[in-house]
C-alpha cells in the first residue's frame, strides 16, 4: 500500500487515460482511425510518460523527505515505511524502464526525438526535486511544462505516423514521393497540432495554477527548507491573487473561444464549459479567498484536479461534433 501511495497510481490512471482520450476521441477524428497513431507506438508513448511521471513521484518524495516531516509527519512515506535506499532503487528501475520504452519507439519510428525528449523530461525532474522547486517560479514552470508535453507529445508522433502512411500510401500507387505531394497531408497535420496545442496550454495554466496552490498548502515545510515559492516571497495573499489573475486568463480565453466558434461549438459546447470548468473555476476562486489551514487549500488542490479533468473530458464533446475522418485524396 506505502508503494501505492509513493506512485500517486490515481495520478498515473489519469495520465493513461488523458492520452487514450485525446488519441481516440480528438485526433482519429482528425485524421481517420486508419492513419492514426499504430497501438504499438501508443502504447510505448503512454508507458514511458506513465514510467516517467511515476519516476517524478518517487525522486520528489525523496528530496522532500524534510519538507514532509514537518507537513505530514504521520504520513510521510520515504524515509519513514520506504527506505531512501529503496525508493532511490524504484526511482532507477523506473526511469530505465521508460528509456528503454522511448529507444523502442525510436527504433520503430526510426526518430530519437521522442527519448531525447524523455532523458531531458527525466533530468528536468531530477533537478526540479534536488534544487529548482526552491527557486522562485522556475519550478512551477518546469512542472507545468512537463505536463503540457503529455498531449503535445501524442501530437508529434501522431504527424510522423500520418506522414509515414502517407509516404507508404504514394509508393504503393506509384506516385513520385515530392515535396508537393507530402505537402497535401500537412494541413491535416497542422490542423491536429493545432487542437492538441489547446489542450497543452491549458493543462499547463491549470498545472501552473495547482501548483501555486500546493506551495500555499506546504508553505510551512518549504519556509522551514527555504524554498523560495510565490507564496513565501510575496506572501499569501499575492500567492492567491496570482491564481484569480491566472484563473480569469483561463476563462477569458475559453469564452472568447466560444463565441469565435459558437456556430460550430453549438450550444453543448456552452453548457458543458459553464457547467465544469467556469464553476469549478469560481468554486476554486472563492476557497482559496477563505482558504486559512492545510485542509482548506486540500480541497482546492482537489478542485485544480477537476478543472483539468474537466479540459481532457471535452474530448468527448469534440468526437461528437466532429464525426467525420479524414478522408484521402489518394
Amino acid at each position: 500500500m506505502a508503494y501505492i501511495k509513493l506512485l500517486r497510481l490515481h495520478i498515473l490512471l489519469i495520465i493513461a487515460l488523458a492520452q487514450l482520450i485525446l488519441h481516440y476521441f480528438v485526433t482519429t477524428h482528425i485524421v481517420g482511425m486508419d492513419y492514426a497513431m499504430p497501438t504499438l507506438e501508443l502504447s510505448l508513448i503512454i508507458g514511458s510518460t506513465v514510467l516517467i511521471a511515476a519516476g517524478g513521484f518517487v525522486i520528489n518524495d525523496y528530496y522532500d523527505m524534510r519538507i514532509d516531516e514537518i507537513n505530514h509527519p504521520l504520513t510521510r512515506l520515504v524515509g519513514n515505511e520506504i527506505s531512501k535506499n529503496a525508493a532511490m532503487n524504484l526511482y532507477i528501475v523506473l526511469c530505465v524502464a521508460a528509456v528503454l520504452c522511448s529507444a523502442v519507439l525510436g527504433f520503430i519510428t526510426q526518430s530519437v526525438d521522442f527519448c531525447f525528449i524523455l532523458v531531458t523530461v527525466v533530468g528536468l525532474l531530477w533537478f526540479y526535486s534536488s534544487s529548482y522547486k526552491r527557486i522562485l517560479i522556475v519550478g512551477n514552470l518546469i512542472i507545468s511544462l512537463s505536463a503540457a508535453l503529455i498531449p503535445f507529445i501524442m501530437a508529434l508522433f501522431e504527424g510522423r505516423a500520418i506522414m509515414r502512411w502517407w509516404m507508404e500510401k504514394l509508393s504503393s500507387n506509384g506516385i513520385l514521393i515530392t515535396d508537393d505531394n507530402l505537402s497535401e497531408a500537412t494541413p491535416t497535420i497542422n490542423y491536429n497540432y493545432e487542437i492538441i496545442a489547446y489542450f497543452s496550454l491549458f493543462v499547463f495554466a491549470v498545472v501552473f495554477i495547482h501548483e501555486i496552490v500546493r506551495n500555499l498548502y506546504e508553505e510551512r515545510g518549504e519556509r522551514e527548507m527555504e524554498c523560495h515559492t510565490i507564496p513565501i516571497v510575496f506572501g499569501q495573499q499575492n500567492a492567491k491573487y496570482t491564481i484569480y489573475l491566472l484563473s480569469m486568463i483561463i476563462n477569458t480565453v475559453c469564452i472568447v473561444s466560444v463565441i469565435n466558434h459558437l456556430e460550430e461549438l453549438q450550444l453543448i459546447t456552452v453548457s458543458y464549459y459553464i457547467c465544469s470548468i467556469l464553476a469549478f473555476s469560481i468554486g476554486l476562486c472563492v476557497l482559496v479567498k477563505n482558504a486559512e489551514f492545510a485542509k482548506d487549500y486540500k480541497i482546492c488542490l482537489l478542485l485544480t484536479k477537476l478543472i483539468l479533468i474537466s479540459g481532457i473530458a471535452y474530448s468527448f464533446i469534440y468526437a461528437y461534433l466532429n464525426p467525420n475522418d479524414w478522408v484521402s485524396p489518394v
